[in-house]
């Protein structure tokens, strides 16, 4: 019908969308969401035994700044790469999402990796390695795992095969 028009208000104050009531927060509140996700960041990437350089490889960032930056709360966890800095922290996507975007307080974070090789931690290549595993697609993840298995296996021969000798 003419001069009807949808603005996306389910709700709420006419004339307005669920995304200006998002948009809303006051820049004090938008800071101490980066302050207090930038904290919890880098205390995730110290348990874990990662770089900034680590970070930067992984999610492809172009230099140090953008990570520090967002450590130090002076930027936000961009909303869309959220996911793939969950995955390399080792946390829930979901709820890591939620508190990047001020929807929760807080997030749970399972206690750091540290198993590997009787209790040491992870180390950088290591964590880089399982945090590249966990996107690629199950395919591409059950091929890896038989590869894993197969050098293992010749591994092993070539270690029995020197022990011979």
């Amino acid at each position: 019908m003419p001069g009807l028009r949808w603005d996306g208000n389910m709700g709420g104050m006419p004339g307005t969308s669920t995304r200006v009531a998002r948009n809303s927060r006051t820049q004090r509140e938008r800071t101490d969401l980066w302050k207090r996700v930038g904290a919890f960041v880098a205390t995730r990437r110290d348990e874990l035994g990662l770089s900034q350089g680590d970070i930067i490889r992984v999610l492809g960032y172009k230099s140090r700044n953008a990570v520090s930056n967002i450590e130090v709360g002076i930027e936000g966890l961009p909303a869309k790469r959220a996911y793939a800095w969950a995955d390399i922290l080792e946390l829930p996507r979901d709820a890591f999402f939620r508190f990047v975007t001020g929807e929760a307080e807080s997030v749970d974070a399972p206690k750091a990796a540290a198993k590997s090789n009787g209790g040491e931690r992870l180390t950088a290549t290591e964590a880089t390695l399982i945090a590249t595993y966990r996107k690629l697609p199950p395919k591409y993840q059950r091929r890896l795992r038989e590869q894993a298995a197969e050098f293992e296996t010749l591994s092993r021969a070539r270690r029995a095969s020197k022990k011979k000798s």
